[in-house]
C-alpha cells in the first residue's frame, strides 16, 4: 500500500491551516451546525484527496506538480463558498433584527394618537381585551359643544383644543394610570386608585384650566367637558366603561337643560 508523498500532505497541511482560520475569523457568525457541516467536508475532501496519490507514483512529478494547485484551487473554492454563505447569513440575520426592531416601533407608533399624545381607540379595545380586569376607576370625558368650536374657529383650532386637552389629562395622572382617546372629542382614563373624592378633583382642576383655555391668535376661549366615573373592581371593563360613557352623558344633558332658579316653583 502506498502512501501519499510529502508535497501532498504539505499542501493538505497548509490548506487546512487556512481552512480553520477561516473558521476561527468566521466564528461570532458560524452555528455549531454549519461548523460541524464545513468539518466534515472538509475531512471528507481531504480524505479523498489524500487517498487519489496513493495511486500517483512519487516519481510521476507531474501528476504531483498538477496536484499542488488543483488542492490549492479546490480548497480555496471551499473557503471561499464558506465565507459567503456565513456573510449571507450574518446580513440576513441583521436584517431579520432590523425589521424586528422597525416592527417593534412602528407598533409603538401605532398605539398613540398623533394628535393627543393619548393611546388610541385601537390600544383601548386591545388593553381591555389582554387585561380582562382593571381595580381602580374609569372616566369618560367628553367635550361640551365641540362642533361648535370647530365651526366658529375651524378645524385647526379644534385640532389645538384637543392637543391641549391630552397634554392636560396626560399632566393630570400617574405613570401607572392609563388614557386613551377614544374617538374625536371622548377621552377615557383608568386611574389606579379608589379614592373617588381625588379623582373627582383632578377632573374639576382640568376643567377649571379649560375655561381659560389659551388660544393661538384667538386669547382666551372657555372650553367645556363632561365627563362620568365609574368604579371597576370585579367588574368586566367594557361593563364600567359603558357606566361612566351612560353618566357622562347624564351629566352633559342636564348641563344642557336649564335650571329652574332658586325658590321658583
Amino acid at each position: 500500500m502506498m502512501f501519499p508523498g510529502p508535497l501532498p500532505l504539505t499542501v493538505e497541511f497548509c490548506a487546512t491551516v487556512l481552512f480553520i482560520g477561516v473558521l476561527v475569523y468566521l466564528r461570532k457568525s458560524l452555528t455549531l451546525r454549519a461548523a460541524a457541516f464545513w468539518t466534515v467536508l472538509w475531512v471528507f475532501r481531504g480524505a479523498l484527496s489524500l487517498f487519489a496519490t496513493q495511486f500517483v507514483a512519487a516519481t510521476d512529478r507531474q501528476v504531483l506538480l498538477l496536484f499542488t494547485p488543483l488542492q490549492i484551487a479546490f480548497a480555496m473554492v471551499l473557503v471561499v463558498i464558506a465565507v459567503r454563505l456565513e456573510n449571507q447569513k450574518e446580513q440576513l440575520r441583521a436584517l431579520n433584527d432590523e425589521l424586528s426592531r422597525l416592527r417593534k416601533a412602528s407598533s409603538g407608533q401605532l398605539d398613540f394618537d398623533p394628535l393627543t399624545g393619548l393611546r388610541n381607540r385601537t390600544a383601548l379595545a386591545r388593553w381591555m381585551e389582554e387585561a380582562g380586569r382593571f381595580d381602580g376607576l374609569v372616566v369618560v370625558c367628553d367635550m361640551d359643544d365641540f362642533k361648535q368650536l370647530n365651526d366658529r374657529f375651524g378645524h385647526l383650532v379644534g385640532d389645538e383644543i384637543l392637543h391641549g386637552v391630552g397634554k392636560l389629562i396626560a399632566g393630570s395622572i400617574r405613570e401607572e394610570d392609563l388614557a386613551f382617546r377614544w374617538g374625536g372629542d371622548e377621552f377615557v382614563i383608568f386611574f389606579h386608585s379608589h379614592e373617588t373624592a381625588l379623582i373627582e378633583s383632578r377632573l374639576l382642576e382640568i376643567e377649571d384650566r379649560l375655561r381659560h383655555f389659551q388660544l393661538r391668535q384667538h386669547g382666551v376661549v372657555p372650553v367645556h367637558f363632561s365627563w362620568g366615573l365609574a368604579p371597576t373592581a370585579g367588574r368586566e371593563l367594557r361593563e364600567c366603561l359603558a357606566d361612566a360613557d351612560r353618566l357622562m352623558y347624564d351629566l352633559k344633558r342636564a348641563r344642557r337643560t336649564p335650571q329652574p332658579p332658586a325658590g321658583g316653583k
